[in-house]
């Protein structure tokens, strides 16, 4: 009986086991191979360079450059999406007028589709005819053309922004809903004993929300490290590869210069550096479930 049932779980599982092969393993194992390989169409037929094309990477300067910027971005974003985030659910989980409907428009900017949303900052961002230009203007600080994405030193704040905005809702959906399950009256009995509204919010919704809120920032941070969209369609990587991130690096590489070893060993190390940020921290929930 038990082997019947054990070769029937093996029958259920075994298609959606044979998509993930095809889907994630293979496809990675056939980047591995190519991150071996210097395909670089001027140095003509493929060539087996070994574990020497990784050091090269990191030697020639410019992977240094895109891996800062995939720090600075993947932090500010992930970070401010998470903070914003919880501070909007604190607030719609109060009660009053009409929150269905701000609930609803809140969730509006994650809804829309990336590219309309990269589309929408663009304008926003526009030196001539922009709103944040006038804005800049009607709060009386002057007439202004500021080339928001196209000056190295403001557009990699100028995209992280705009993808603050588009992001800020999934965290909040998350942390309204697991604020809805934190019992009312532990509240009660914070109160009782003199806690203030900053003292609840510390002591007894944050440790409530812990484990969604680790969950959280994990995504957030797998997320935003491999998003592609909103830089590709504001700067392209630029202006003088300024905003370059891992994703936009390997589509320039790729699709632009056909050098797909390179590319791929820039995805390789990519996947390994999730992978370690990830297993680190999901080590570290592990552990703290097991201390309570």
């Amino acid at each position: 009986m038990r082997t019947q049932s054990t070769l029937w779980g093996y029958a259920l599982t075994g298609p959606a086991i044979l998509l993930l092969l095809v889907l994630l393993f293979i496809p990675l194992a056939y980047t591995f191979q190519l991150s071996l390989m210097d395909t670089d169409l001027s140095h003509g037929q493929p060539q087996f360079v070994g574990l020497s094309g990784y050091i090269a990477s990191w030697t020639d300067g410019e992977l240094w450059n895109v891996t800062k910027h995939s720090v600075v971005w993947t932090v500010c974003v992930a970070a401010f999406q998470v903070l914003i985030g919880l501070v909007a659910a604190v607030l719609l989980n109060q009660a009053f007028p009409l929150r269905g409907l701000v609930r609803s428009l809140v969730l509006l900017p994650w809804v829309l589709p990336g590219v309309v949303a990269a589309l929408t900052w663009r304008l926003i961002y526009d030196a001539q005819f922009g709103f944040m230009n006038s804005l800049i203007a009607k709060l009386g600080f002057g007439p202004t053309a500021i080339d928001w994405l196209g000056t190295p030193e403001l557009a990699m704040w100028s995209v992280i922004l705009a993808a603050i905005w588009k992001g800020f809702p999934f965290p909040m959906l998350m942390l309204l809903a697991a604020l809805q399950s934190v019992p009312q009256d532990q509240y009660e009995a914070a109160r009782i004993d003199g806690a203030g509204r900053f003292q609840q919010f510390l002591y007894v919704t944050i440790p409530s929300i812990s484990g969604v809120l680790k969950t959280v920032v994990l995504l957030v941070f797998i997320w935003t490290f491999n998003y592609f969209e909103m830089i590709y369609v504001l700067t392209g990587g630029g202006p003088i590869r300024s905003t370059h991130i891992a994703p936009t690096y390997i589509y320039e590489l790729s699709f632009r210069n056909f050098n797909f070893g390179e590319a791929s060993r820039i995805a390789v190390i990519s996947f390994l550096f999730v992978l370690l940020i990830s297993l680190a921290h999901i080590r570290q929930m592990n552990k703290n479930e097991s201390r309570t």
